[in-house]
């Protein structure tokens, strides 16, 4: 109960911020769990099909600590907060989740994306993070984008690691996400000098950098010309071409920085050209186009701050699988700072002054 004492007042500290409310009953539900169940919190919203969160809730390897807070009106930013890791604003909508895990008070937060309110956020924390609309896993309602696009937003999971990952959308499907196979994955990713990266590095360098690392590497590489891909609507169609061609399993990009040279806001759009202005170079490619194509997508975070590997694989169980797998191996081949290890993913603990 200590580690549950421990979690709970680090979760009031965040009272009024990140954290919305947490579970008045978390004492008595605890009791019976494994002993290191895993804490989690869920996004602010209504969105969520109350039956995902309840056969989270009930099974005993999981236990619901916090509603976690979500930007306004689902933007992809959330002025009302700092991302701890960039010192920037939280990028949104998903924004409060993935602060509450890299500050120690969950082990993984349960959100909802549209267009990239998962996966950006979880980049931006350096946190992986999988979005289930190629598994079924869907939000209630139907919404617009700000470019007037309609799209179903599907539900998503951050956490500190892949295997956290799969487990809980294991837990949500009532699938082994597993797959055996002997079949050599085909991965589509960006030509040279198609696409360059906020810093300036070209994202087919990156790309192929991790990818290198897998040994025994069944995958076959191809490259396409993905110019442009900042803008949804021609990422959405590279991402449909893509899985138009049957022999292409997984599309694999690197993104990022997100939302430390620019924010990835579309409303300042709008706004004339100092709208424009501040919203180039977000870092969010494929990220926000993935969830529209009905995909399920992975971020698995590298060293570089604010930014990680894209794993997008078409509709299905099986898909699913590869993508994950693929996420599992390039996630061991990066080994990410010490000081990041220290500050944001060892176990914090409450030493605040208390009454006496």
């Amino acid at each position: 109960m200590s580690d549950l004492h421990n979690k709970i007042n680090l979760a009031k500290r965040e009272l009024g911020r990140t954290v919305v409310k947490t579970n008045p009953t978390i004492s008595k539900e605890i009791i019976g769990k494994n002993y290191d169940a895993m804490y989690f919190g869920v996004k602010d919203t209504r969105q969520i099909p109350e039956a995902m969160v309840e056969k989270l809730r009930s099974d005993n390897r999981f236990a619901w600590l916090t509603i976690d807070k979500s930007s306004n009106r689902g933007r992809a930013i959330d002025t009302d907060l700092i991302n701890p890791v960039t010192y920037r604003v939280m990028t949104g909508s998903t924004s409060g989740g993935p602060i509450n895990i890299v500050k120690g008070i969950n082990d993984f937060a349960i959100g909802t994306d549209g267009g990239g309110s998962v996966l950006a956020p979880a980049l931006s924390c350096q946190l992986p993070s999988m979005i289930g609309a190629g598994l079924d896993l869907f939000v209630k309602n139907k919404k617009r984008s700000t470019e007037g696009l309609e799209f179903t937003g599907s539900i998503g999971v951050i956490s500190k690691n892949v295997h956290t990952l799969k487990t809980v959308m294991e837990c949500l499907t009532n699938e082994n996400l597993t797959i055996t196979t002997n079949k050599r994955i085909k991965v589509l990713i960006p030509k040279k000098n198609s696409v360059v990266c906020p810093d300036g590095v070209d994202m087919q360098q990156k790309v192929l950098t991790y990818l290198s690392r897998i040994e025994e590497s069944p995958y076959i590489i191809e490259e396409v010309d993905m110019g442009g891909i900042e803008d949804r609507k021609r990422g959405i169609n590279v991402i449909r071409e893509a899985f138009k061609r049957k022999d292409v399993d997984l599309i694999v990009t690197c993104e990022g920085p997100v939302d430390v040279y620019g924010y990835g806001e579309t409303i300042p759009q709008f706004l004339g050209k100092a709208g424009l202005d501040i919203t180039k170079n977000h870092g969010k490619f494929l990220v926000r186009a993935a969830n529209m194509c009905q995909t399920t997508a992975i971020t698995v975070p590298i060293e570089t701050i604010a930014s990680g590997l894209v794993i997008i694989a078409k509709k299905g169980i099986t898909s699913a699988g590869y993508a994950l797998e693929l996420a599992e191996r390039l996630e061991k081949s990066i080994q990410m700072p010490e000081v990041w290890k220290r500050y944001f993913t060892s176990e914090s603990n409450f030493s605040g002054l208390e009454f006496y």
